[in-house]
């Protein structure tokens, strides 16, 4: 089995110790795989049974908007050059393990919200040319610079990825979305990371809120797409694995749609007046459904976490990096 630095990275840049000093504690949670069968069963047994009950009651929820919509009668073409899955499903139902895919891509598209970066503003210059990765972005770098001492790249700290760069640094994370009455929640491989999306009626925090990696966020129903909203993020992260920053004024648009059993569009645009004149918009994202992650043999997210005391343990890249 390949380890996760040994796949290709595809548009997103060089191979590098970047990818294998976030990653190189995978392979040694992999032999201690077989001992911890057992406790992965058994959450698996239990986190399925609520999930599956928890999935109805959203569906059922007379907030979320209009009723379910079946693909019997849902006149949605998906954004893609396959024909529609005929099964049926609910519009209303993102439950399930998500995988993006190349579909629709723009050529030369990086793995990034896309390639159409507004201008920064001074603030926001002033803060990227500070970045320094190996990553090529092309005109979206701050140019690549080969010495990894010279990189500051806050993951490299084992710092949060954070979003949205959660959703496709440098590779595309695992994604599962599960449902309950009053929230959406939003899993990832990366760091065994996840998104609280309220849908119970709550507000968003205001300026007072204390900042968090992944902010705060709630989602809402318009017809059969479902709008997410997110605020007060962290300002150390960064949006990219070439640099691109943000202030803690950034507010996230995230537009989910699905557009038959298979598949599911995203958009996602990025607003912060303090680092970028206009709104940053994105590129649409399909993903499709999975019956299991890729790299898992247990039916779920791999655990993906980097730790201080496994990476370290690789010495190489960390030393060079870390004298």
């Amino acid at each position: 089995m390949l380890l996760p630095f040994e796949r290709d990275t595809g548009s997103c840049g060089v191979t590098s110790a970047v990818e294998r000093l976030r990653l190189c504690s995978i392979s040694e949670r992999a032999k201690r795989g077989s001992k911890m069968l057992d406790r992965f069963m058994g959450a698996m047994i239990a986190i399925t049974v609520v999930l599956a009950s928890s999935s109805v009651a959203f569906a059922q929820n007379g907030k979320q908007g209009p009723q379910k919509a079946k693909a019997a009668a849902a006149s949605n073409t998906p954004a893609s050059n396959k024909p529609a899955s005929n099964k049926p499903f609910d519009a209303h139902d993102l439950s399930g393990f998500w995988d993006i895919t190349n579909i629709g891509r723009p050529p030369g598209a990086l793995n990034e919200t896309s390639n159409n970066r507004p201008p920064m503003t001074p603030w926001g210059l002033e803060k990227f040319h500070k970045a320094k990765t190996g990553y090529d972005g092309k005109a979206l770098g701050n140019g690549v610079y080969p010495n990894e001492k010279d990189w500051n790249d806050p993951v490299l700290l084992c710092d949060p990825t954070g979003f949205p760069r959660i959703m496709w640094h440098p590779r595309a994370p695992g994604m599962r979305f599960a449902q309950t009455a009053d929230e959406v929640i939003q899993f990832f491989e990366d760091g065994r990371t996840w998104r609280d999306i309220w849908t119970d009626g709550r507000k968003l925090p205001g300026d007072d809120a204390d900042s968090r990696w992944f902010g705060y966020a709630i989602g809402h129903w318009e017809g059969d797409t479902f709008i997410v909203n997110s605020n007060n993020f962290d300002d150390a992260a960064w949006l990219d694995q070439y640099g691109s920053p943000h202030s803690d004024q950034m507010t996230v648009e995230e537009r989910y749609h699905r557009v038959d059993h298979d598949h599911l569009e995203m958009v996602l645009n990025i607003t912060d007046p303090k680092t970028y004149v206009g709104t940053w918009k994105g590129d649409k994202k399909i993903f499709r459904l999975v019956e299991k992650p890729a790299r898992s043999e247990y039916n779920d997210l791999p655990e993906d976490i980097c730790a201080y005391s496994e990476v370290k343990l690789h010495g190489k890249a960390w030393q060079q990096m870390h004298p």
